[in-house]
């Protein structure tokens, strides 16, 4: 399986999206979130977010003929 945007499950997605978000913040941003509840809350928010496009995008429709 291709190793892509694509292939990755919604939590992955919003785990990539956590992580890429603390990497481009700065020091004073990234110690909001040095506590694990406090990541876990913005893991939540960004998964929450996921899910709602996913939502609003209506029923995927089905491989093949």
């Amino acid at each position: 399986m291709p190793d892509g945007f694509l292939s990755k499950t919604s939590a992955e997605v919003a785990l990539d999206l956590v992580k890429s978000y603390l990497e481009f913040a700065d020091d004073k941003e990234k110690s909001k979130y040095k506590q694990a509840e406090d990541y876990f809350a913005l893991y939540e928010k960004a998964f929450s977010i996921i899910i709602k496009a996913e939502e609003s995008r209506g029923p995927k429709g089905k491989a093949g003929f």
